[in-house]
């Protein structure tokens, strides 16, 4: 090839390909010309610790953990209590590596457990599964940070990941700088962060990552946060969180896949059935269930033997003119569905994910039998005021408050109208 064909190969060579003109000496050079400027990034991050930095030692959850102190039920989650300073409520979290059995193959309500057995078959059920992930005080999903319209509240975060991190406060209106995002400081491994606001709304919100959170919300790091308004139009007598998350969980391993995109365990609150705590209420109590979504899919939550009305989303309360009833709700990533009812039905009824697989799992024996429930699968169990009564549709029972019809809802009162007499 002669030089002047070597020139027009390598003219056409950098104008269809002009990467090439970037050789590996080049890049090098430059590589070496940033390293000696020594720039520090914002960060701690150890690479080499992918689920935990063994340098560093795992708190204990911190001291109110457990302690109730609200009216909020999260199946399987242990409360967490505040102190105050002024008028401030002050929350602790420590966000940390964790391991949590996700199903130990016994039913956690066992006086239920032989009418489980006898009526759904999960007697099946073998299959045990701890996984390590990551969460809050211990836990995955973390507690369940619990309100009032009003307040202003103070989370004092400690971070004892071997990354940074941040909480993003999903769906709250605040200011910038505490929204867990670019504008919040990372809170870097063995440090502090202190998040502060005022809590303007009322309504079912998230907390989770704010900071690589393709990794760390996979891997765990979430929960609820709910607010209740000044006043509830009804009294409510009981209230439920359940947080619905899927994992990626390779046959044998105890590491969440973090890279997959198709998931093989749905878990409510961070477990399966029938190791789901049971719902217990009474006949005639006022429910409210709050029901938020943390994963890659949207999950179709329904109820046996009762109707509801949707009165929530992440957006907070839905005017009553514009709630919708139904027996299933569809709880779509990031968001929230908060639904109501009276209890007015006895009996042990399925609470479940209506996307079938999510029930059983992938825990599946081949070739099939009596299949095992063994993902989002629960139940509501109402209790009877009185076992022997028979059984009454709501139109014939009489309501428990005089202001209340047999549904719950507010009665129509008929004014009577005052006779006047047209005679002058």
């Amino acid at each position: 090839m002669s030089n002047q064909e070597k020139m027009v190969f390598f003219i056409f060579m950098s104008l269809t390909f002009p990467q090439l003109l970037y050789c590996p000496v080049t890049r090098i050079s430059e590589r070496a010309k940033y390293q000696k400027k020594k720039v520090r990034t914002p960060y701690t991050f150890h690479p080499r610790y992918g689920w935990k930095n063994p340098k560093t030692p795992i708190s204990p959850a911190p001291p109110l953990t457990g302690k109730q102190m609200g009216t909020i039920e999260t199946l399987g989650i242990p409360p967490l209590g505040y102190t105050t300073e002024g008028n401030v409520k002050v929350f602790h979290l420590v966000a940390q590596p964790i391991e949590q059995w996700v199903t130990d193959g016994i039913p956690v309500h066992k006086k239920l457990a032989p009418a489980m057995r006898k009526m759904f078959g999960m007697n099946s059920m073998k299959v045990t599964k701890k996984i390590r992930a990551w969460g809050y005080n211990g836990t995955s999903p973390g507690p369940t940070i619990e309100l009032t319209q009003g307040d202003t509240v103070r989370i004092v975060l400690k971070n004892e990941l071997p990354e940074p991190t941040t909480i993003h406060w999903h769906g709250i209106e605040l200011p910038y700088a505490q929204d867990g995002a670019e504008g919040t400081p990372l809170t870097n491994p063995g440090e502090t962060g202190i998040y502060e606001f005022t809590m303007h709304q009322s309504g079912t919100f998230l907390y989770h990552s704010g900071f690589n959170i393709a990794k760390q919300d996979l891997f765990g790091l979430g929960g609820m946060f709910i607010v209740h308004p000044k006043k509830y139009e009804d009294k409510v007598d009981k209230h439920f969180a359940i947080l619905l998350q899927e994992w990626a969980l390779p046959p044998g391993n105890m590491y969440p896949n973090l890279t997959a995109n198709t998931f093989n365990w749905f878990t409510f609150n961070g477990r399966v059935a029938p190791s789901i705590p049971v719902m217990n209420v009474q006949q005639g109590q006022r429910v409210r269930i709050h029901i938020g979504n943390l994963s890659m899919n949207n999950h179709p939550i329904h109820i046996h033997g009762y109707s509801w009305s949707v009165v929530g989303t992440e957006g907070g309360p839905i005017q009553k003119s514009a709630q919708w009833k139904g027996a299933t709700v569809d709880v779509a990533p990031g968001t929230t569905r908060t639904v109501e009812f009276v209890a007015w039905n006895p009996g042990l009824w399925r609470f479940h994910c209506h996307k079938l697989h999510h029930v059983m799992n992938a825990h599946t024996e081949v070739p099939l039998g009596i299949m095992a429930h063994g993902g989002m699968f629960t139940f509501f169990n109402v209790i009877a005021k009185n076992p022997q009564a028979p059984w009454r549709y709501p139109g014939t029972l009489k309501p428990d408050r005089p202001n209340l019809d047999a549904y719950g809802y507010k009665a129509k009162t008929v004014q009577k109208k005052a006779v006047v007499d047209a005679k002058k």
